[in-house]
């Protein structure tokens, strides 16, 4: 089969590979991939960004991939062969598994899949896999009260957009921080109100939509410490990235995307119905793979780059 490989770092280094089928160990099933993202976390992976955190004694090659689409293909032992031929969202949780699914054929645990409908392109539903599962563990562990007020930095990102989307969906009031020329993006999403400012401007451009600060805020932006300036005293902040030192009793706590089978079904469902966007920028064969990361380096705005199988 086809599988996309990091065998040195760097992007000119990426390679699709003839490799041996994989095969369904108990409890898993086996999946034929339709399409998975290239996520900010591979990109990583193949240039090196991430090669301290690498689990020891690791070594390439390394396969990319956190989420796909496609079909069961095979069963394992203690897994209900009717499942064979239906269509599922899959997540591997690639810093502890250094599974990757970027390849044709990849071998999940079923509780890492869920079934899904055949309404969306997989290009589309398999962008809900690892920045879904991110924004949904970051907002769960804010533990937002009902008329809170919360700051998303990062909003017209693929994790930012996703928490604006979410949090709004659930009746809070969100701020979005965003570049310039991306408000209406996050308007469109169903942020309350927008803010461009970034930095040490940060803090007094929120406070003049919320004069006593954000109850909570979620840094998916690698803002850090400038952001705690939005935030009121013995409020809240969770970062997906970089942690910084508290101050002025604010609970400052790292988040990160988790395998959550029933979050994982609920995006699915929300992103099939169209209650959740699903933006892709471009899709690349997997014989481009080395093109796709060239232009995610390159890429602005909320739209994924996709791989085809």
């Amino acid at each position: 089969m086809k599988a996309v490989q990091v065998r040195e770092f760097g992007i000119e280094h990426v390679t699709v590979a003839e490799v041996a089928d994989p095969s369904p160990g108990q409890g898993e099933v086996l999946i034929a991939t339709e399409a998975a993202t290239v996520n900010p976390a591979d990109f990583a992976v193949v240039t090196g960004a991430v090669a301290a955190r690498l689990p020891w004694g690791s070594a390439p090659p390394y396969m990319p991939g956190w989420d796909l689409v496609g079909r069961v293909a095979a069963a394992g032992e203690g897994v209900d062969r009717s499942a064979i031929g239906s269509r599922v969202l899959g997540f591997s949780l690639w810093f502890e598994s250094l599974r990757g699914t970027q390849a044709a054929l990849v071998a999940l645990p079923l509780g890492n899949v869920v079934p899904v409908s055949e309404d969306l392109p997989a290009a589309r539903l398999t962008t809900v896999g690892l920045n879904g599962l991110t924004a949904w563990r970051g907002l769960a562990d804010l533990k937002l009260a009902d008329g809170e007020v919360l700051v998303v930095t990062g909003a017209a990102g693929s994790v930012g957009g996703f928490a604006v989307e979410l949090a709004a969906a659930r009746g809070f009031t969100v701020i979005a921080v965003v570049r310039e020329g991306q408000e209406q993006d996050a308007l469109d999403l169903g942020a309350t109100a927008v803010v461009t400012a970034g930095g040490a401007n940060l803090g007094a451009a929120v406070r003049d939509v919320a004069p006593d600060g954000a109850d909570a805020l979620l840094d998916t932006a690698s803002i850090a410490a400038p952001a705690l300036a939005a935030v009121r005293d013995g409020g809240k902040y969770v970062t997906v990235t970089q942690l910084p030192d508290p101050e002025r009793g604010i609970d400052v706590f790292r988040s990160g995307g988790r395998m959550d089978a029933a979050a994982l079904r609920a995006l699915a469902d929300m992103a099939s119905s169209g209650r959740l966007h699903t933006p892709v920028a471009q899709v690349y064969g997997v014989d481009d793979v080395r093109a796709a990361y060239e232009a995610f380096a390159k890429r602005t705005g909320r739209g994924r780059i996709s791989l085809s199988f």
